[in-house]
């Protein structure tokens, strides 16, 4: 069996949803997909007006930079940037971001912005708040998170 045989997805504005499935059922495959991360093979993928197949990639960077965010199940912050130039270095190539310090602030991290990684909380989520405010600062139309909660929920 293929990974996604018989999909048939259809999502809207200002919609949560949640993907549920078992390990290997291709959650993440659909995610990086959807997100522009890997280009389709076979079948049809649209936003909006326009066919992700085929479209290149300076199409799905231009996608990925206008149009979409991550959280990602692993953190991946720059161990050398403060938690502030983190989130700065994708508000810099957004076309109408949220200021670092707004986003650093909306995850509850005001008081923390000149940290680096090494000096905030993995397990008790403060990283992945960063990741966090990196992905809602861009003002992404599409936020796509990967095990959102599993950092958070840890204590």
């Amino acid at each position: 069996m293929r990974a996604l045989e018989g999909i048939d997805l259809e999502l809207f504005a200002e919609e949560k949803t949640v993907l549920l499935g078992p390990s290997g059922s291709g959650k993440p495959t659909l995610l990086n997909i959807l997100g522009g991360l890997y280009h389709v093979t076979s079948d049809r993928v649209w936003f909006r007006d326009t066919e992700l197949k085929g479209m290149g990639d300076r199409g799905f960077t231009r996608y990925r930079r206008h149009h979409v965010s991550f959280v990602f199940q692993f953190y991946n912050l720059a161990p050398r940037l403060t938690a502030r130039e983190d989130v700065q270095l994708l508000t810099e190539v957004a076309p109408d971001p949220v200021p670092a310090e707004d986003g650093l602030a909306l995850v509850g991290l005001g008081a923390r912005m000149d940290h680096f990684p090494s000096e905030m909380s993995g397990r008790g989520g403060e990283q992945q708040r960063v990741v966090i405010a990196r992905a809602i600062a861009k003002r992404p139309e599409i936020l796509f998170c990967d095990e959102l909660t599993g950092g958070l929920l840890r204590t």
